[in-house]
């Protein structure tokens, strides 16, 4: 099993949103953050916006994985349904995970949940468009 690593998106939005780190295995990724408090929402826990960010990097990065070498871009998101569990505070640590249910030639179907520690916080399905292959 691999280090976490930051996702490296230097400039993107998602280096914007800051502490975004992945692994990836030759069967799953995973990804996780430590909550600051730029990601915090006034009641002091993690925002949904950030909940969802993560979790669409993480199914969309299962769904890339799976795919395999030779693709031209990354798959983009059709449609992303989810369901807010529970929250994580300041100073928690958030992980995400996914799994690809269906693909076909252009589409992946993928589920996926954020979690801190053994509470789930956000699960999602998700469908995106695969990306073309060299």
């Amino acid at each position: 099993m691999s280090d976490y690593t930051p996702i490296g998106q230097e400039g993107t939005f998602l280096d914007h949103v800051g502490g975004i780190e992945w692994r990836v295995e030759p069967d799953a990724v995973s990804s996780r953050l430590t909550v600051r408090s730029q990601h915090v929402n006034p009641n002091g826990t993690v925002h949904g916006g950030l909940i969802l960010t993560l979790l669409d990097f993480t199914l969309g990065a299962e769904v890339e994985r799976s795919i395999g070498e030779g693709q031209q871009g990354h798959p983009i998101t059709i449609q992303l349904s989810s369901s807010m569990i529970g929250a994580a505070g300041l100073g928690e640590t958030i992980v995400g995970s996914a799994r690809v249910t269906a693909r076909t030639k252009t589409m992946s179907f993928v589920s996926g949940e954020i979690t801190c520690g053994d509470r789930v916080l956000a699960s999602a399905t998700a469908v995106f468009r695969n990306p073309r292959i060299a």
